[in-house]
């Protein structure tokens, strides 16, 4: 009893059967000495995230198959017996703060610190390439240009707000999000014009400038993109200037040489511009990088076979103590562990306890059972206890209760096994490094600066004379014309012609592939954009089909107000007076409406009767039908006839005769749309059953449509990526640029042409599409939809690119105790990337729709402001304390950018020509042009519309004419722009000017390069454990 109170009092822990026992010491990482010294509450499973191919115990085959290479000379390395390696953090953090963005110190405990998160970018330049730091300044100056749209938009909020006061449009008929656009105006226009009332050239003239504010802010943010094209190349000087890269020194050698050139001819070849400091030959990896990576996935999972072991050996009681390689601290928390172990035995023993987990751990470590039933009593009892095995972040057969896995001799011919895989894997790599790899580029490292620009400059020289001797097929020219003395840097050893450039940063190379020749590139791009549009095409009919289904349903129209009395087409009270105070009235009404809404009329058979959710067909010469007192052929017209038409009707089972309009469904269509808007403001079960099935049908159909859409655009940007992968660039930029390109197109599709498609009026049959104008209730339909999507896209773009650093710290935290080996932890400690790719295939869709759509819906600034403001913060904490280190970008993503923002400048105005100039928005006219669709006030019957494309119209009026003036400017200063940019451009193809840069030896003994040191795969970070320096594999690379 004694022992017991002091061990409940004193540690305060309970047991696993309700005991307690006490808690160990904390302990500077020490090894587990006995398995019942572990504490049963800390998991030491692994959860590993692989960065190879294969899974730990079954390591899976990448590449396709081919026959084994055979071996002809023995191998120089041996095989090693024992991979395992405990965990040890300090090793893990070591390794993820040197990937990350990091200031070198001076103190040898922190050897490194980290980044300012309030950095400035003159700061930056010295520390990212100019594509990192450019992303920065156009986020900056993005934020600053539409914090100034939002400010001046406020001249159009206000204009809307008293619209909205004088007008009040029910929630109906205008939705919130549709009162801050230029909807608003136009039905305070339309109501203006309905009761007779003028519309004042004040009032239009305060429309037009709304128009011409918009204008000017549009030509603000083109004469910005100038300045950013000026200052792209300005960041690249200035980051060029502030870090020494090793690009600065070398040229690339694209394609032209032979297969089995070696380095010192390359050399040879280069020395005449000066010293060559090194020759990198790229060559074919992939078959032997394949073999590595199934070599790897072969040693991860002979590590887990040997952990496997350690813990039978524990679980067995195979493995005494040893507390040879202890410290003193080490051997107190085994000491005190026992304690623990000791105090809780005589606690369950005490209180007439077992614990299951010691029971079936002593019957494991009976030695006069066999080692079959030993190890089913190891599985049993590592079943009881998540540190051991059973747990869930174990994988494989670490998390298996077969008994096998607890066998000690079972698990040693498992390794016996993966030690022959291991050295025929081995014996593969080593006769391909013995047959030699194909040269498919090569990198020349210059000593001096100088020699690279006068390398640069002779190929410029070769191609312009090339170039002279194909146009003027000029005979007996010397071939040395314009070269310096009589050497053709293009003509290798007499009759290869090589393809040389500025060479790109090493860490922009993808070396795997490289086996992938850029001749048939285009090919591979082409299979892309075929899946990417071919899905693009199938989630637009998912979504228009459920849209269809939709068109299948009975009628339904948002304002009800439209058809009660009053209405100029239809009077429901007047036909059916559902909403009658006379009880007996009401009930007849229901009786009378019924036979015309099981006729289930769709609004696809309605469709003649509705416009822009309204109805036009002319109901009102039936009004009080029920009365006898209608004079219209087919109604009745006295009270014996009132009687025979309603039984003619009602009978039950008797065939339909047409209603009131035996031609046309008019009625029957009129009766669906009474019915649902009686049954909208009533919860009657009985009377509104089909109302309320159908309400449940249009929901679910939504639903389902919201579903496939939020899918598709996960799957859009996944699809992205991997695309952008098969096509097997040669450079990560280039791989970038293909990401962002995809994202962009796709994302403009699912998120802005879809819902467009999806409201316009279509000559297809039964297509959904409601509106052939920007009318107010297409603001109020596809202008609600797109605010929305702007909107949540604002908050949900920047944390969908944070999501992957805060799952990476969640791993981090909830898995690294379970971890097993070191190469677990170093690899769930690595952090993940910063892609512009990614952050660029967002910007480029989210301003896009903001820019198109902004004429007539300004709220969109708003949204793309907050997005940019979210981004700049999100993306400083991501690089600064959370990413591995960016490659060298380029600015090849900020031009892709600046290219479409006058494009998207000009959809802006070609837009506001139909946005603006629809007719109901107050606005002058030219002598032939027609403002208003109700010129005749309360006497006209119908509205006047223009024709769907009748884009003359609009320009007749001051409001379209004006935008389609500004589009034609800017298309014409665009073209002008371009023609510059590109003469520009081909004037500096293929210079490069010194910088001044130190000889490259002196740069890297003062470690002044920024980016890599040298070209050759075994100094790259990225593939390193696939061909570590000093190994047999990295012979030659």
């Amino acid at each position: 009893g004694a022992v017991r109170h002091w061990g409940a009092a004193m540690f305060r822990r309970k047991s696993q059967d309700g005991g307690t026992l006490p808690p160990p010491p904390a302990a500077g990482g020490g090894l587990t000495i006995d398995v019942e010294d572990v504490n049963p509450e800390t998991p030491e499973t692994p959860g590993h995230r692989r960065t190879g191919s294969g899974s730990w115990l079954s390591p899976g085959k990448s590449g396709k198959k081919r026959p084994k290479r055979k071996l002809t000379t023995p191998r120089k390395g041996e095989v090693k017996q024992n991979l395992y390696e405990p965990p040890n953090l300090e090793k893990a953090l070591a390794r993820m703060r040197r990937l990350q963005p990091h200031e070198e110190t001076d103190n040898p405990e922190k050897p490194t610190k980290k980044l300012s998160l309030w950095m400035k970018e003159e700061e930056m330049q010295g520390k990212f390439s100019e594509g990192i730091v450019f992303w920065f300044k156009l986020m900056r100056d993005h934020l600053l240009m539409f914090f100034i749209f939002t400010i001046l938009s406020f001249w159009a909020f206000n204009q809307m707000r008293v619209s909205n006061e004088e007008a009040n449009p029910s929630y109906e008929r205008l939705g919130a999000l549709g009162r801050v656009t230029l909807a608003a105006i136009m039905i305070w226009s339309e109501d203006t014009q309905r009761k007779g009332e003028t519309v004042s050239n004040t009032d239009k003239d305060a429309t037009f400038g709304i128009i011409v504010l918009d204008a000017l802010m549009m030509f603000a943010l083109l004469f910005v993109t100038g300045y950013h094209h000026m200052k792209k190349e300005q960041v690249k000087e200035e980051v060029d200037d502030a870090t020494i890269s090793l690009d600065d020194y070398s040229v690339v050698v694209e394609s032209g040489l032979p297969s089995d050139v070696t380095e010192e001819r390359i050399r040879a070849h280069f020395e005449k511009f000066g010293e060559v400091h090194e020759v990198v030959l790229g060559k074919d990896l992939l078959e032997v990088m394949n073999l590595r990576k199934r070599l790897i996935a072969l040693e991860a999972n002979h590590e887990m076979l040997e952990w496997m072991l350690k813990r039978a050996n524990k679980l067995l009681g195979i493995v005494e103590i040893d507390t040879s390689n202890m410290t003193q601290e080490e051997i107190v928390v085994a000491r005190w562990k026992k304690l623990t172990r000791k105090v809780k035995k005589e606690i369950d023993k005490r209180e007439g306890r077992v614990d299951v987990f010691f029971a079936a751990l002593e019957k494991a470590r009976d030695d006069s059972l066999s080692i079959e039933d030993r190890a089913a009593a190891a599985a049993d009892a590592a079943s009881k206890n998540p540190r051991f095995a059973g747990g869930k972040d174990n994988a494989g057969a670490a998390a298996s209760k077969d008994p096998s896995n607890y066998n000690p001799a079972v698990i040693k011919q498992k390794i016996e096994q993966s030690l022959k895989d291991r050295e025929e894997l081995e014996d593969e790599i080593a006769a391909c490094v013995e047959e030699g790899y194909p040269v498919v580029t090569a990198w020349v490292a210059f000593e001096e600066e100088d020699s690279c620009v006068k390398c640069v400059k002779a190929v410029r020289a070769s191609k312009k004379r090339e170039r002279k001797i194909k146009a003027k097929k000029l005979v007996g020219m010397e071939e040395t014309d314009g070269l310096p003395g009589e050497y053709d840097v293009r003509t290798f050893e007499g009759e290869n012609k090589l393809e040389i450039s500025t060479a790109p940063p090493p860490s922009d190379i993808l070396w795997e592939n490289l086996h992938y020749s850029m001749d048939t590139f285009w090919k591979r791009e082409l299979r892309s954009n075929v899946i990417m549009w071919g899905f693009l095409i199938i989630n637009v009919f998912a979504i228009a089909g459920a849209k269809i289904t939709s068109v299948t349903l009975p009628p339904v129209i948002p304002v009800c107000d439209d058809v009660d009395n009053g209405g100029s087409f239809l009077q429901c009270p007047k036909l059916w007076n559902l909403d009658s105070d006379t009880a007996a009235v009401a009930s007849q009404a229901r009786i009378d409406i019924m036979p015309f809404v099981k006729q289930e009329k769709s609004a696809s058979n309605c469709e003649d009767f509705l416009e822009y959710d309204q109805f036009i067909g002319n109901m009102t010469k039936y009004a009080n039908w029920y009365d006898g007192t209608s004079v219209v052929a087919g109604a009745p017209t006295t009270a014996a006839e009132v009687t025979a038409f309603r039984a003619g009707i009602e009978t039950a089972g008797a065939a339909w005769t047409g209603g009131f309009d035996k031609a046309t469904h008019m009625d029957e269509c009129a009766a669906q749309i009474c019915y649902s808007c009686y049954c909208k403001k009533h919860t009657e079960d009985d009377f509104c059953k089909e109302y309320n099935d159908n309400v449940a049908e249009r929901t679910l159909i939504l639903i389902g449509a919201i579903c496939v859409s939020a899918t598709a655009n996960l799957i859009i940007k996944e699809l992205a990526i991997r695309l952008s992968f098969f096509e097997r660039p040669h450079s990560t930029t280039a791989r970038e640029l293909g990401i962002a390109e995809k994202m962009t197109v796709a994302l403009m599709v699912n998120m802005c042409l879809l819902p467009l498609l999806m409201t316009t009026q279509l000559a297809i049959p039964s297509w959904p599409g409601k509106f052939d104008d920007t009318s107010s209730g297409w603001y109020n339909d596809f202008g609600n939809t797109l605010v929305q999507i702007a909107l949540i896209n604002s908050i949900s773009f920047p944390f969908t690119l944070l999501s992957p650093v805060i799952i990476w710290r969640m791993l981090v935290y909830f898995l690294t105790p379970s971890v097993k080996s070191q190469r677990q932890l170093n690899e769930l400690w690595t952090p993940p990337p910063f892609l512009l790719s990614e952050r660029y295939g967002q910007m480029n869709a989210a301003f896009l729709y903001t820019i198109i759509f902004s004429s007539g819906m300004p709220l969109l600034y708003v949204g793309h402001f907050v997005k940019i403001a979210l981004d700049i913060v999100i993306d400083r904490i991501m690089l600064f304390r959370a990413c591995v280190q960016p490659p060298r970008y380029t600015g090849k993503l900020a031009a892709q950018f600046l290219y479409i923002v006058p494009i998207g400048i000009i959809l802006h105005f070609l837009f506001a020509v139909y946005m603006c100039g629809e007719r109901d928005l107050p606005s002058r006219t030219l002598p032939a042009g027609v403002f208003g669709k109700w010129a005749g006030g309360p006497n006209q019957a119908v509205a006047e519309r223009d024709d769907q494309f009748d884009f003359s119209a609009r320009l007749k009026r001051v409001n379209g004419l004006f935008p389609f003036v500004c589009a034609m400017v800017t298309a014409g200063l665009v073209f002008i722009a371009t023609i510059v940019l590109q003469v520009r451009k081909r004037k500096k193809k293929g210079q490069m000017e010194a910088e001044g840069c130190p000889p490259l030896s002196e740069a890297k003994a003062k470690k002044l390069i920024t980016d890599l040191t040298s070209y050759r795969i075994t100094d790259n970070p990225v593939y390193q454990h696939l061909f570590p320096p000093g190994e047999e594999v990295s012979e030659g690379l």
